[in-house]
């Protein structure tokens, strides 16, 4: 059984629909999605303290409705994921799989979501390099791979 069924989603267009990963990668299961709350450091803030003084001058350069608004750096997912015969609905090839999946993610920006944080999405896209963490083939029904891919937010989740 495949405990990571209808809980991670994926798609390749803005205006696409979300799928499940499970679904379009049979017998990849979805271990974990990191980074979905996190947020990046300020990058519209500047600050100067003076050595007369323990109060800091600051500045934040945006404003919207002339109310200051904190930019931030956007952060990195990680998607760690293995893909098994155990996770698979039939026959499965592990390289093949492992493959098609890698390929779909690092190819193209992407927007994954997930159930885990209230159905939040983001786009994002792997500016970094893969490869897989653990492999182990050609033994039967423990083979397995599996890999963390590092994916860069391009804007802020959403719900």
């Amino acid at each position: 059984m495949n405990d990571s069924s209808n809980r991670y989603y994926v798609k390749n267009t803005e205006n696409g629909t979300f799928q499940d990963i499970t679904t379009m990668f049979n017998g990849v299961a979805v271990l974990k999605i990191s980074g979905f709350l996190d947020k990046g450091k300020p990058v519209n803030i500047y600050t100067e303290q003076w050595i007369d003084n323990q109060e800091e001058d600051f500045l934040i350069t945006t404003t919207e409705s002339n109310v200051p608004v904190v930019i931030r750096e956007n952060t990195d997912l990680e998607l760690t994921f293995i893909i098994r015969q155990k996770y698979a609905t039939s026959t499965i090839n592990l390289m093949t799989v492992h493959d098609n999946f890698i390929n779909y993610m690092t190819g193209s920006d992407v927007w994954l979501k997930s159930a885990y944080v209230g159905n939040k999405y983001v786009h994002c896209v792997c500016l970094k390099e893969y490869k897989p963490t653990a492999i182990n083939l050609e033994r039967g029904d423990k083979s397995y791979i599996m890999g963390t891919i590092t994916m860069h937010t391009l804007n802020s989740p959403t719900v």
